[in-house]
């Protein structure tokens, strides 16, 4: 084996994250296990970047060049081939999304909407979202151009809305819009359509406590009372939930209906 071969395998050893090593001599030695020739110690040619050198072909081989010699502080400089160092950047970027994609791909088929902060998104990924993720809105855009947009897309999710002052991003199931849905399901309801696949009851669930939150309460009521949902068989965390959202519903239409009985006696 090579007298210089601990230097690639010293290399090969390094992170993906160091682009710059400065090593001694000493550790270089310490490294080898022996002395360097004196010409190291005298001569730049000797650390060329050249495969014709047994000990220039062991860094360039695990894609390292010596960028700078310090003869006398007795220190080399060492950096990664910038081609190299393009490859594993763009490697971990590829890797990142298609562990976005498969997060997305392991959300529960009940979980219609999700918001993640960035730094979330971070950790997900294994690395930090790029600078212009934090100020650009187009880079958060739902097209199969960009790496990003394609991981999500790709999934079956989708950007709802992304909030970069507060570092947030909503992302929803695709084809799954409550502000388009609720109305056409309570629309079918009312309308007794026989023929209407019934929604289950998570997604209920979800429903109208959306209906409670912007105002729905119409149609909140109507998918409670009407819409197949089955309070025995849900948990008590989420039977308290959807029966308080009802109720909130429930007590608004009343007080609406109140408020126009009166409007009407006084108008009279």
């Amino acid at each position: 084996m090579s007298k210089y071969a601990p230097l690639t395998e010293y290399f090969l050893r390094q992170s993906v994250d160091y682009h710059e090593l400065t090593m001694s001599f000493g550790k270089i030695e310490k490294l080898l296990g022996a002395k360097l020739p004196k010409t190291a110690k005298t001569d730049r040619p000797w650390w060329a970047n050249t495969y014709r050198n047994n000990q220039g072909s062991r860094w360039l081989k695990a894609g390292w060049k010596v960028f700078r010699v310090d003869l006398i502080n007795e220190r080399i400089v060492f950096q990664r081939h910038q081609s190299d160092n393009k490859k594993d950047k763009k490697k971990a970027r590829t890797q990142g999304y298609a562990k976005l994609k498969r997060f997305f791909e392991s959300l529960s088929p009940k979980q219609e909407q999700i918001d993640l902060t960035f730094s979330e998104l971070g950790k997900i990924m294994g690395r930090r979202l790029p600078t212009t993720a934090y100020h650009d809105r187009p880079w958060w855009a739902n097209t199969y151009a960009s790496i990003q947009g394609s991981s999500w897309l790709s999934a079956e999710w989708l950007v709802e809305n992304v909030y970069l002052e507060a570092k947030i991003t909503v992302f929803r199931k695709r084809g799954i819009s409550p502000v388009k849905r609720i109305p056409k399901y309570v629309k079918h309801l009312l309308d007794k359509n026989v023929s209407i696949n019934l929604i289950d009851s998570q997604t209920l669930i979800n429903w109208i406590n959306f209906c409670r939150k912007v105002g729905w309460y119409f149609e909140g009521t109507v998918l409670y009372e009407r819409g197949g949902l089955s309070t025995d068989s849900l948990n008590e965390i989420d039977q308290v939930a959807v029966e308080e959202d009802y109720a909130t519903c429930k007590r608004e239409l009343s007080h609406h209906k109140t408020l126009m009985k009166q409007s009407a006696t006084d108008g009279g």
